[in-house]
C-alpha cells in the first residue's frame, strides 16, 4: 500500500473514531438506530444534539413496550377509586391537610381555591406524594413517541393479552398508538427542555405510564402552562409540596373553578384534570369530607 493510501486510510479511521466518540460519549455505548431518529427530530425542534446523545446512550435508557401495552388495556372503570374514601386513607389525607396548613393557607389567599379540593386531588393522584409512579418518564414517553416504528409496534401488539385482542384489533391499536405517539413526542420535548433548563437529570424521574410526574401528576407540557413556584426558590418542582399545592390551584383557577358553583360545574373542571366521571365523583366526595377539618 502506498504512503498516500496509508495516509488516506489513517484519516478515514480517525474520522470514524471521531464519529463514534460523538455517538458514544463517555459510556462507549452506541446510539440505537431507533433512538437516532428521535435525536434527529428533537434536534430539529431546538434541543441540543450532544445533550440528547449523552442521554440516549446511557444504560438507564431503554424502550418499555410492556408499559405501552399495559396502557392500551387500562380501563378507568376497573380502577379502585373507593380506596381513597376508606377511613385509613381519609385520616392520612387529613393529616396532610394539617401538616401543610401554612402552605395551603397561602395558596388559598393567592388563588382563591379551597384547600380541601387541592388536597383531595393530591391524595387521589399520588396519596399526597407517597406513590408517584414507577415508570421512568423518559423511557415511557420515548417508547410511545416511537410506537409506530414497525418493530416497536409489533412488540407492543404481541404483549397485549390474547383475551384483549378480540376487542383491540391491529387497526385499533395502530389508531391508539398514533394518538399516543403524537402526544408523547410533545411531552418528551417539553420534559427534556425543562429538565435541561433546570440542570436536572431527566432519567432520575419516575412517574405514570402516560408520563405524568410529581405529586400532582402533571404532564410535562402542563408544567410550563400551569406550574407555579409555591416556595419562591425560582423554579417549579412538582416533587416539592409547596410547588405541587400551588400548581394544582393554578390549574383549577385557570379553568374557572368556582367555589360557589354547582356540583356539575365543579365536575366539569375536575374532568379537565382527569377525564373520568369516577375520578371527579371521588374528588368531590373526598373534598367534602376534608372540609369538615378545614376552617
Amino acid at each position: 500500500m502506498s504512503t498516500k493510501s496509508l495516509m488516506q486510510l489513517s484519516a478515514s479511521l480517525c474520522l470514524i473514531a471521531l464519529q463514534l466518540l460523538i455517538v458514544n460519549p463517555v459510556s462507549g455505548r452506541q446510539l440505537e438506530p431507533v433512538a437516532s431518529t428521535l435525536v434527529e427530530r428533537l434536534t430539529r425542534d431546538g434541543l441540543d444534539r450532544e445533550y440528547l446523545q449523552d442521554l440516549f446512550v446511557r444504560p438507564e435508557f431503554r424502550l418499555v413496550p410492556q408499559a405501552v401495552a399495559k396502557s392500551l388495556i387500562r380501563k378507568e372503570a376497573n380502577l379502585n377509586y373507593a380506596q381513597y374514601l376508606e377511613k385509613y386513607a381519609v385520616d392520612r389525607t387529613i393529616a396532610y391537610l394539617r401538616a401543610h396548613r401554612r402552605s395551603l393557607e397561602r395558596m388559598e389567599q393567592h388563588f382563591g381555591i379551597s384547600a380541601p379540593v387541592v388536597v383531595a386531588i393530591l391524595s387521589v393522584e399520588t396519596s399526597c406524594g407517597r406513590y408517584m409512579g414507577k415508570f421512568q418518564t423518559v423511557n415511557v414517553l420515548a417508547t410511545q413517541a416511537l410506537s409506530l416504528q414497525p418493530t416497536i409496534y409489533g412488540r407492543i401488539y404481541d404483549l397485549i393479552p390474547a383475551k384483549e385482542k378480540s376487542k383491540l384489533t391491529r387497526e385499533r391499536v395502530r389508531e391508539r398508538l398514533m394518538e399516543k405517539s403524537i402526544r408523547a413526542y410533545a411531552e418528551l420535548k417539553a420534559f427534556l427542555a425543562l429538565f435541561k433548563e433546570q440542570d436536572r437529570d431527566p432519567l432520575s424521574v419516575r412517574g405514570s405510564m402516560e408520563g405524568a410526574i410529581g405529586l400532582p401528576q402533571f404532564l410535562p407540557s402542563n408544567i410550563n402552562t400551569y406550574g407555579f413556584d409555591g416556595n419562591g426558590d425560582g423554579k417549579i418542582d412538582l416533587f416539592e409540596h409547596e410547588d405541587a399545592i400551588a400548581s394544582v390551584a393554578s390549574f383549577l383557577k385557570a379553568h374557572k373553578w368556582n367555589e360557589e358553583g354547582t356540583e356539575q360545574e365543579k365536575k366539569q373542571v375536575i374532568r379537565l384534570y382527569n377525564p373520568s366521571e369516577y375520578y371527579a365523583d371521588t374528588i368531590l366526595r373526598l373534598s367534602q369530607l376534608l372540609a369538615n377539618y378545614w376552617p
